[in-house]
């Protein structure tokens, strides 16, 4: 668990942030990261936090969302519904083993969206997986600092992950590869009948699929060296 940061985006209550503290401190969760967050060094938060203040002390903040992933290769976005552009969708259950997996090589994020209105799908598109936490339909909203101990139990509480443990390629050089991959296709003109919305939402798609649970050094390298090698046909048939 030392390698996973709870992420939390623009809380609003001192409160809530020291429930998440508590909450992380009952299942063995020490980094705290905040982005654009409410004041929350206050008796409010350490009194929500109660023996867990040192991780409120210690919580890095940061402006933007962007500043804040950094360079985590493996960003988990968490949502109470689905939708056509929030796929694809894992349950706690099959979401865990994977988090787990990977924390065991890699740095993983755990990202808690606003405490009035979550996280949007342009928010979500970033993520490498969402996760799915359920609620009664006539109380769908939980409280933040619910929201993470949740997640966060399910993981503390995980012994054996089914899934191998590898290292993930970083964030920048995933991001290089889908940059890639883009300038591909319009190269030679895949999409070109739907316009932008059709490559946007193809390239959406593709970052679903290949970013589940990230991807290894070698296979950045393999599409890569796939994109160029399409590219040179492509301009020698012209």
């Amino acid at each position: 668990m030392d390698n996973i940061a709870i992420l939390l985006l623009e809380p609003r209550g001192p409160r809530n942030i020291g429930s998440v503290a508590r909450a992380m401190g009952n299942t063995g969760f020490s980094q705290l990261l905040l982005v654009n967050p409410v004041e929350y060094k206050n008796n409010d938060a350490f009194e929500m936090a109660c023996r867990a203040g040192d991780l409120l002390l210690k919580a890095e903040t940061f402006a933007t969302l962007d500043e804040a992933i950094g360079d985590f290769p493996l960003l988990v976005g968490t949502t109470r519904r689905g939708g056509k552009e929030r796929f694809p969708l894992l349950t706690l259950q099959e979401a865990v083993p994977k988090i787990v997996g990977a924390a065991r090589e890699n740095r993983v994020a755990l990202l808690f969206g606003r405490e009035d209105k979550g996280l949007t799908t342009d928010e979500l598109s970033r993520c490498n997986m969402l996760v799915e936490i359920p609620t009664h339909p006539e109380l769908p909203s939980l409280n933040l600092s619910h929201a993470v101990f949740i997640l966060c139990h399910h993981i503390f509480t995980a012994r054996s992950p089914e899934e191998p443990s590898f290292l993930l390629a970083p964030r920048t050089e995933v991001e290089g590869l889908y940059r890639h991959l883009e300038e591909t296709l319009k190269g030679i003109g895949y999409g070109d009948k739907g316009g932008d919305y059709l490559l946007r939402t193809i390239m959406r798609n593709v970052k679903r699929l290949l970013g589940r649970t990230g991807l290894m050094q070698k296979e950045v390298n393999m599409l890569r060296g796939i994109c160029a090698q399409i590219e040179k046909r492509a301009k020698g048939s012209g």
